[in-house]
């Protein structure tokens, strides 16, 4: 018994010395400790980290070997925890940041869970330019992560009218030539080139004639009425046929185009005259025509009272009429030479001169003798 109690002595006082050995071979009194052996490697700022900081309470077993194991709220340890501003991210720490600093930080936009615009805002990040395209704040519509440009462009995130981009300068906008029109290039063009492009009359906001003037686009040809170049006084921006017309719009005189090719003409038993359609009659029918007023110098008194039709002195259905009495030029006895009856002449006084069986030789103009132009040729006193 006593020789196994001095055995147990013996070994105890060895180890003393070799642990009092080990404690003398380290400086500033600490263990040597290999904490590679532990599956933890100890690199950069965790290298003069005090054990306590990760060993909390002198607990070894469990300690968190992740990053957000200690560098998150809620964990044991909460160290250097992530901010409220930093970047939503699935990723871990180690996947953008190193061991050595916070700040030595490499990005993974691939890990990113918020949107572009919670950092690319132009505070926490660069963000958009006061000069940039007015649009969404989606930065990924456009732009890649890697850098900002080169950049695609996606019209459907855009906000403000096409206009307050393709103005010219900032974008290739409308050329001197394009047709005057409103800023909303979209009426007609579409996002994937400015041709082909549909056309919208409504937008535009010159006349008609700025360009269907025969160069631009298709305008009036040779055969076409003339007229003022007001192309909606007639015609829709639909088709130039069916067409509505307006006389009043018209500037050249009827048989231009009442000539029987173009439009309706005379009939073969019109009355043969020079005068223009709307002398007789309206812009509304042919039919009824206006009563037809004399009014030239040869025309012999007035037979309103009487209303002789027409063909009772134009017997030629000729605007020329041909006398039964020519000799007496356009006086009244030109036609009425054979009524002349000197029975009933007897009576007549002309300046105190009994006119006995007078001739119509010596007076053939009888309204400027004796007879009245109105009521009906007759004389007073007097059935002619």
């Amino acid at each position: 018994m006593k020789k196994n109690i001095l055995q147990l002595w013996l070994t105890a006082f060895c180890m003393i010395l070799l642990h009092g050995n080990a404690l003398a071979a380290e400086p500033s009194g600490k263990v040597a400790f290999d904490h590679d052996k532990t599956g933890y490697f100890l690199n950069g700022q965790h290298i003069s980290v005090a054990c306590e900081s990760c060993h909390i309470r002198g607990i070894f077993r469990g300690t968190p070997k992740t990053c957000n194991g200690c560098h998150t709220q809620g964990s044991p340890i909460a160290s250097s925890i992530k901010s409220i501003s930093h970047v939503q991210t699935r990723a871990q720490c180690d996947d953008c940041h190193t061991e050595s600093s916070w700040d030595t930080v490499r990005m993974d936009h691939g890990s990113l869970t918020g949107s572009c615009s919670t950092c690319h805002n132009g505070s926490s990040n660069t963000g958009k330019p006061a000069n940039h395209v007015a649009s969404s704040n989606e930065c990924s519509s456009c732009h890649l992560s890697i850098a900002w440009i080169p950049a695609r462009f996606d019209h459907g995130t855009i906000t403000a009218q096409c206009s307050s981009c393709h103005n010219g300068v900032t974008a290739t906008g409308k050329t001197p030539t394009h047709i005057q029109s409103s800023n909303t290039c979209d009426d007609c063009h579409g996002t994937r080139g400015w041709t082909p492009a549909r056309f919208d009359h409504g937008s535009v906001t010159a006349t008609c004639y700025s360009c269907h003037n025969g160069t631009t686009a298709t305008g009036k040809n040779r055969t076409h009425i003339t007229s003022d170049n007001t192309c909606n006084n007639c015609h829709t921006t639909s088709g130039w046929t069916p067409a509505g017309f307006d006389h009043s719009n018209v500037s050249g005189n009827c048989s231009s185009c009442h000539n029987g090719v173009q439009a309706t003409g005379k009939g073969q038993n019109h009355f043969v005259t020079t005068l223009q359609c709307d002398t007789c009659h309206r812009t509304t029918a042919w039919v009824p025509a206006l009563t037809f007023s004399h009014t030239s110098a040869n025309y012999p008194g007035n037979h309103t009272g009487s209303n002789p039709a027409c063909n009772d002195c134009h017997t030629a259905n000729s605007q020329t009429i041909t006398y039964a009495y020519p000799q007496y030029g356009t006086e009244c006895a030109a036609c009425h030479a054979g009524d002349y009856r000197s029975d009933k002449h007897e009576s007549c006084a002309i300046t105190a001169t009994t006119c006995n069986n007078i001739s119509m030789s010596g007076f053939y103009n009888c309204a400027g003798t004796c007879h009245k132009s109105t009521p009906e040729h007759r004389v007073s006193g007097s059935d002619w």
